[in-house]
């Protein structure tokens, strides 16, 4: 990693304000080259940057106001820009943006960070402490946006992947993918294959229940990211899709495989239920379900599952069970620094995350079952087949991550993202008083008419409250 402007000796190096960039200790200097990660506290108003468990900087911030509340959970730096302007907000400029959603969130420099929640969303940066922030990262970095502050914590679990010696071979299924089919035909040919050819598991078939050994034999190619690995558990679409193809199969007629449950569907359940003496009432319950599983004479599937991205693309997904599922597994980011030359240190964030009563009926979770669980009690209850634990370690390395979630990754995960995981936390950010706002400023030589003229309110999120003075060049008024 980069740290310009660091200054081995010294303590610390004031930047501006409350922003600090801590000089390395000792036992953060073993691996100056060790992956970042970023926490964002909406309570505290703060942002800091570990590298392993150590703190390099931190600085004050400035998040979204009531009404343009920034989001919180576990992002990753998308794209980064030295000067970029706001599409949503007129074309407002945003030095030193650092991209964490596609629908505007971002970390950037302002002119204007108070102590409470002032933007329009994103996390504002002091100047100097944006242009040393940018420096600093890389795109995919990890920022995780929270309620409080959550520090770093070493742990070692068997379930945590450590990198296998070479890349190893594991059970293929040419039906899987049609890609992979099309990729096999061109390669037996001898024709060249011009695109990278990641394994993957086509969207199409995502919805359909995933065997332990839907991977490939061929070693996953090195890429420009570390691996993402996603443990989850297997959504009601996943489910619903299952429903609605067995249903189809059975002669039901349920329409369209689509994961959601329509009237076409429930339609379908309700023939099916009449045919094998079952209460009529047309909703995909546990009952039904077990019930179809059976009348299609298959196995019920895992409830829970492994997703795989690399360079902000899907990779691999396998399934796994997960134990006592009436229970919240919490949300937890673990991510991995070297440790020697073939082994892995794994650090972990746990991150509040409340989960509503609408998700536990979803999920089948006790509504009474704490939300905040242990990372290693979290670990415990994974169980996966020993092809998916080999292919997991051909695959991780320095700057790895294991995301753990109930749910959250529906919102801002897609089309070039990493796993991105909405929480819902409690906050207590300061508010914005009279007695924090700055007062307007009387420039000497204007006049309440040069003030009436001043241009009309500078569209700019990140600058509020500056207006130019259009008969004096260059002057501002700042309120």
């Amino acid at each position: 990693m980069r740290f310009p402007g660091l200054v081995s000796g010294l303590a610390a190096i004031a930047v501006s304000g409350a922003v600090t960039i801590v000089a390395s200790t000792p036992a953060a200097a073993d691996d100056d080259t060790a992956p970042l990660q970023i926490v964002v506290s909406i309570n505290q108003q703060s942002l800091q940057v570990f590298r392993g468990t150590e703190v390099v900087a931190q600085s004050n911030v400035s998040s979204g106001k009531p009404g343009h509340s920034t989001p919180t959970g576990i992002f990753s730096i998308l794209h980064k820009k030295k000067f970029h302007r706001s599409n949503i907000y007129s074309n407002a400029p945003m030095p030193w943006m650092q991209r964490l959603t596609w629908t505007g969130i971002a970390l950037h420099e302002s002119g204007s960070v108070p102590p409470y929640p002032a933007s329009h969303g994103c996390v504002r940066l002091p100047a100097a402490f944006a242009r040393e922030l940018f420096g600093m990262t890389d795109v995919g970095g990890h920022v995780m946006i929270t309620g409080d502050p959550v520090t770093p914590r070493p742990v070692n679990h068997s379930a945590l992947p450590q990198p296998s010696a070479m890349m190893v071979e594991v059970n293929y299924d040419p039906l899987i993918d049609q890609w992979q089919l099309l990729y096999h035909g061109l390669a037996e040919r001898g024709e060249e294959i011009t695109t990278n050819p990641v394994p993957m598991v086509s969207t199409a078939k995502l919805l359909e229940p995933v065997r332990p050994d839907v991977i490939t034999t061929h070693a996953v190619p090195e890429g420009k990211l570390p691996v993402r690995i996603l443990v989850t558990r297997r959504t009601r679409a996943e489910n619903a899709a299952d429903v609605q193809r067995m249903l189809n199969r059975l002669g039901h007629d349920a329409g369209i495989v689509d994961g959601a449950i329509g009237s076409d569907s429930q339609a379908a359940i309700r023939r099916f239920q009449a045919a094998n003496g079952l209460p009529e009432t047309g909703m995909m319950t546990k009952e039904l379900v077990s019930a179809l599983y059976k009348a299609a004479g298959k196995d019920e599937p895992m409830n829970g599952k492994i997703e795989v991205r690399r360079d902000f693309q899907p990779v691999m997904q396998f399934a796994i069970n997960i134990d006592d599922p009436e229970l919240p597994l919490g949300t937890h980011l673990v991510t991995a620094v070297a440790d020697g030359e073939d082994r892995l240190s794994w650090n972990a964030y746990t991150l509040e995350n409340s989960l509503g009563r609408n998700a536990r009926a979803l999920y089948g979770i006790d509504e009474n079952a704490s939300d905040s669980v242990d990372v290693i009690a979290a670990l415990d209850r994974i169980h996966m087949a020993p092809d998916v634990r080999k292919s997991l370690s051909a695959m991780v390395g320095e700057g790895a991550s294991l995301a753990i979630t109930d749910t959250g990754t529906e919102r801002y995960t897609g089309w070039n993202t990493d796993f991105a995981i909405a929480t819902q936390v409690s906050t207590s950010a300061p508010a914005a008083v009279a007695g924090n706002r700055k007062k307007r400023t009387n420039v000497a030589g204007t006049t309440r008419r040069n003030v009436e003229r001043a241009s009309t309110r500078r569209s700019d999120p990140n600058l509020p409250g500056v207006r130019r003075i259009q008969s004096v060049p260059g002057l501002w008024l700042a309120r």
